[in-house]
């Protein structure tokens, strides 16, 4: 009995029971919340460290002037973790709908999770770029210098240059742990040309989010250029 219960504990199984008892819908509202943020702080900090560390005399900046720490952290605070909550909720929440109906196709899910969370990504920093226009006089108060200046800064974003940069990158763990959870369960990945690949299956989309998220942020530059 011992041997078959060591031999079931595969690593789908193992990502499976993990999902469940830390994300599942079933478990308090309050502690789901609290477990997402704890996943979205640990996705985003080594990220952060990194590129304090990448950007020249940056960190040196940030310990001998307060002002820019203070702007710095209120800028992670009230940008950077709302918006990995938000698209890690949203994601999870559709990850635990799928696992709780196996015969929806994984693939399917994972392609319109994509779509979701670039979306929600660059519809938030046009949100968050207005309101701190309005509350913090960022962009010099202006809601349109706010609107014109999300597009540029998200298209290159994939390249690590600036602060979103690290947000970008800091939904993959999220993401990553979700599309495995579902394809380890899905039948896409059970049997067909796609057996045994879910983590292939996972870098591929993980990439298809990034570059969706730079497509947008384009056509968003062009849309507000024009207008």
């Amino acid at each position: 009995m011992v041997q078959r219960r060591f031999s079931q504990a595969t690593p789908e199984v193992a990502l499976q029971d993990t999902f469940r008892k830390h994300f599942s819908l079933n478990l308090p509202f309050g502690l789901f919340c609290w477990n997402l943020t704890l996943l979205s702080i640990l996705s985003l900090l080594p990220l952060l460290v990194f590129f304090v560390a990448l950007t020249p005399n940056f960190a040196k900046i940030l310990v001998t002037n307060t002002t820019a720490l203070s702007r710095f952290s209120r800028q992670v605070v009230t940008n950077g973790l709302p918006v990995i909550f938000f698209i890690n909720y949203i994601g999870f929440i559709a990850a635990n709908r799928v696992l709780q109906n196996t015969s929806r196709p994984a693939l399917r899910h994972i392609a319109l999770d994509i779509s979701a969370r670039a979306v929600a990504f660059v519809a938030l920093h046009v949100l968050v770029y207005v309101l701190s226009a309005d509350w913090f006089g960022s962009f010099g108060g202006d809601r349109r210098t706010a609107l014109l200046v999300v597009g540029p800064t998200l298209e290159r974003s994939f390249l690590f240059e600036n602060i979103s940069g690290v947000y970008l990158y800091a939904l993959l763990p999220g993401a990553v742990f979700t599309y495995l959870a579902v394809l380890s369960d899905s039948a896409d990945t059970k049997k067909g040309p796609l057996s045994a690949r879910p983590v292939l299956v996972t870098m591929v989309a993980c990439i298809g989010l990034v570059l969706m998220v730079t497509l947008l942020s384009m056509a968003l530059t062009q849309l507000f250029s024009r207008s």
